[in-house]
């Protein structure tokens, strides 16, 4: 029995995935007989990985990985005998990251050891290097109306050394009775961009569970706005040209079920809101150019910015609110576009006494009746230490439906360096559209919605800008971890 581990790469950026192909071929004149090494009740294939994460070395096989996570019954469980031919090779693909997490860097070495009833092989060792560098912000993007289970993407850029890589993973909520978590189900290199690159985001669509749409992913280069899906690559994405570097990208770009992405953008020096539109489908041939579909002239240079997408019974139009400094406060303004991307500025309110807290963001939810809620957390002019909430809606139309509603939250300890208001997008939930709201102070700690006790000292430095998600059974903070990228943390 000959034993063969072959890598798709000898390079890997600390968490990504690392699928192992393995094969055991039998080499002799005669056939073998063997349980079954791939069923996950086997312990006659065992994988041997050691490096600086596993320096005596750490095994691993599909019993111990089922034994872990207790996802399926063991006792009386007998794998199947297999019968292999003198020629014929058996295969299987193993996810070492996993089935044994790497997060330290350095050089690591694999190996494969079957021991059965008469049969006993080891594979020739391969060896790979993880390497970590520094995450850049991550962006997190979400499914309306897709279910607490559907996931939640991130994406940021992984500065190494001479390089930048843009990295794509996917989190899924595993909430059960015992604990409360996040974990990072995938991870992947979508590939190198060019040094400089900035602003990677990942979009939020209102896409139907199941559907076979394309998966969007964003970021910058100076004027030019990039754009990753088949059958675009990192070295030939879908690209648009602006005349000169935006002031901002408005976050989150918004994908739709028919393969559309929409990214709107500040112009230069924010006097304008500009509608930029990518398309493409599973089946597309070519990356064709994107192109700008809607402005609007703007009054003043918004301090902040959120955009969202209708639920997908009423349609794909889009609602984007701006925040200004206004005379005696903060002026909201609602932008909506079409599904086409025409462009208006449909209402603006003033939200009097208030003043903007530095790198905040609004946020903003459309129910199934059309209704935009927009939620923004800013401080009072006369107690820059005393935040306020204020809530606003606008009818389907855009136009305002209500004059704002201000609500005092508990006064800080300290100095605000951020703020955040989102609003619960989980369906058939009765905290849909609930809003949470958190505010990162100068040391490091939040307040937020619905704290008892002192304020949150989060394990990693929050991401910027704020990024809360609703999940199951809480609120979940986006935060960076110096050598694996995003991580969820509950609050």
């Amino acid at each position: 029995m000959r034993i063969q581990l072959r890598l798709p790469k000898a390079q890997l950026v600390t968490s990504e995935d690392l699928d192992v192909r393995i094969a055991l071929s039998n080499e002799s004149a005669e056939p073998l007989e063997f349980p079954d090494p791939f069923r996950h009740s086997d312990q006659s294939l065992t994988y041997t990985v050691t490096g600086p994460e596993y320096p005596k070395g750490h095994d691993v096989n599909h019993y111990t990985v089922i034994a872990r996570e207790g996802t399926q019954p063991l006792g009386g469980v007998v794998a199947p005998q297999v019968k292999l031919g003198p020629g014929r090779a058996l295969e299987s693909v193993v996810p070492l990251q996993e089935w044994l997490p790497i997060r330290q860097p350095g050089r690591y070495r694999l190996t494969a050891r079957l021991h059965a009833v008469g049969v006993e092989a080891v594979s020739t060792p391969v060896e790979f290097e993880v390497v970590a560098g520094k995450p850049g912000p991550a962006s997190a993007g979400v499914m309306l109306g897709g279910g607490p289970y559907s996931g939640v993407g991130t994406v940021w850029l992984q500065h190494l050394e001479g390089r930048t890589v843009l990295m794509q993973a996917v989190f899924v909520d595993e909430t059960d009775e015992d604990r409360r978590g996040v974990s990072r189900r995938t991870s992947k290199a979508l590939g190198s961009v060019e040094a400089g690159a900035s602003d990677a985001m990942a979009p939020w669509t209102n896409d139907a569970p199941g559907g076979e749409a394309v998966s969007w992913v964003v970021w910058r280069q100076g004027a030019s706005i990039l754009a990753l899906a088949p059958p675009a690559t990192t070295a030939a994405p879908f690209r648009i040209e602006l005349e000169a570097p935006p002031d901002r990208m408005v976050r989150p770009p918004l994908e739709t079920h028919a393969g559309e992405l929409f990214v709107p953008v500040l112009g230069a020096e924010g006097k304008d809101l500009r509608l930029l539109r990518f398309q493409s489908s599973m089946e597309a041939p070519l990356v064709t150019p994107g192109k700008e579909v809607g402005r609007v002239r703007l009054p003043s240079a918004p301090l902040a910015a959120r955009a969202t997408l209708q639920p997908a019974s009423v349609g794909n139009g889009i609602s984007i609110v701006l925040v200004s400094q206004g005379a005696g406060g903060l002026e909201l303004q609602h932008v909506r576009a079409t599904g086409a991307g025409r462009m208006s500025r449909a209402a603006s309110t003033l939200l009097r006494g208030l003043s903007a807290i530095p790198d905040s963001e609004p946020g903003v939810w459309i129910d199934d009746a059309g209704i935009v809620h927009a939620t923004l957390v800013a401080a009072s002019v006369k107690n820059a230490r005393l935040p306020m909430l204020a809530e606003v809606r606008f009818r389907s139309d855009g136009r305002l439906a209500a004059p704002p509603r201000m609500t005092p939250l508990p006064e800080l300890p300290a100095n605000a360096r951020a703020a955040v208001a989102r609003h619960c997008h989980l369906p058939h939930s009765d905290r849909a559209g609930g809003v949470r709201w958190a505010v990162l102070l100068e040391d490091g700690r939040l307040v937020h919605a619905g704290q008892r006790g002192p304020p949150a000292s989060p394990k990693q430095p929050v991401a910027m800008p704020l990024e809360l998600l609703e999940m199951l059974q809480g609120t979940f903070v986006l935060t960076t971890d110096p050598n694996q990228g995003p991580v969820f943390e509950w609050l």
